[in-house]
């Protein structure tokens, strides 16, 4: 009896201090992101205080470039939105925001880059983010799937014969995922800018950081985010990224304690096509292409176009091609 009454005892810890915080962090982790709101991020105490100069700059530019909001339906039924900017270009970027993370805060300045090079430019809100639709995000396991469904949209719908997908930190992990299977007829390149290996090594790092045994949580999260998603969160970016023919263009601040510097490097050393790395030293998460904007755009451009010469520099509209 008194055994009986020992595990009986344990088994009301294992609820309490185990089992109910770790439901509870699955719920949170893998519910509806609110985002990060733009003007309060680069306020100054702000995560992106330093970066407002170029982040206010982008996301002008593209405002005046005149974005319109489209939408798709998701293989599993959701509205997928969109803003499309369209330059009646054969080249469209694809640019995918991070995690609970205002989309502007994460791609505008790049987007600009590409915008100024004649690309039209798609920025989608991710899965139960923004105007998408959905209540779980996937942290790019489920995402996957809508970036082919936003490729078929572009080749079906718009002028687009080429496609460059640019993600950030979730962002990255979604395109690395679809890495094998995007069709290397259609997209040129991707970018995957700090993106992390599963969205089991992430949460992992986060229980560390809050002090929280992983080795007793994340059995809980794997099995419960098992039962939301339907796909195990251990699965890592690595095995697409060893059977993928796109080229790839990875970078990563040696300084990002999100991510970790490391993590990135092991993508890029598991990726199996043509790619090229680019470090940026002393800076944090989502900040490798914001440090030195010049310098990162010239960077990627060389790369675009050793891959593809029409897409590293700009090129002519489609209407301007058939009026020539």
């Amino acid at each position: 009896m008194i055994v009986l009454y020992i595990l009986l005892g344990l088994a009301a810890l294992y609820l309490v201090f185990v089992f109910g915080p770790a439901a509870v962090a699955s719920k949170v982790i893998f519910s509806r992101g609110t985002g990060t709101e733009f003007d309060r991020a680069i306020a100054p105490e702000g995560d992106f205080a330093c970066y407002a100069e170029q982040l206010r700059a982008g996301r002008d530019l593209l405002y005046a470039e005149g974005l319109r909001e489209v939408s798709v339906s998701s293989e599993d039924g959701l509205r997928l939105a969109a803003d499309y900017r369209d330059a009646h270009s054969a080249y469209t970027a694809i640019l995918l925001h991070g995690y609970h993370s205002d989309p502007m805060l994460n791609v505008s300045v790049q987007g600009a880059c590409f915008a100024k090079r004649g690309y039209n430019i798609l920025i989608p809100d991710q899965r139960a983010h923004g105007r998408s639709g959905g209540e779980r995000t996937g942290l790019g396991i489920l995402e996957q799937e809508d970036l082919l469904t936003w490729t078929r949209w572009l080749l079906a719908e718009t002028s687009t014969r080429r496609i460059v997908v640019y993600g950030v930190s979730m962002g990255a992990a979604t395109t690395a995922y679809a890495s094998d299977r995007l069709d290397p007829q259609t997209v040129a390149a991707i970018v995957l800018d700090c993106g992390f290996d599963s969205p089991d090594s992430q949460i992992r790092r986060e229980c560390v950081k809050r002090h929280l045994p992983p080795f007793l949580m994340m059995p809980v999260i794997r099995l419960l985010a098992k039962r939301r998603l339907g796909r195990d969160i251990r699965c890592s970016v690595h095995d697409s990224l060893s059977r993928t023919t796109i080229p790839a263009y990875f970078l990563h601040g040696t300084r990002d304690q999100t991510v970790l510097w490391t993590e990135g490097r092991a993508a890029f050393e598991a990726c199996a096509s043509k790619k090229s790395f680019y470090s940026v030293a002393g800076v944090g998460h989502a900040a490798a292409f914001l440090k030195d904007p010049e310098r990162a755009e010239e960077a990627l451009f060389a790369f675009l176009e050793e891959v593809d010469p029409s897409a590293g520099r700009p090129h002519i509209s489609v209407n301007q091609t058939n009026q020539a």
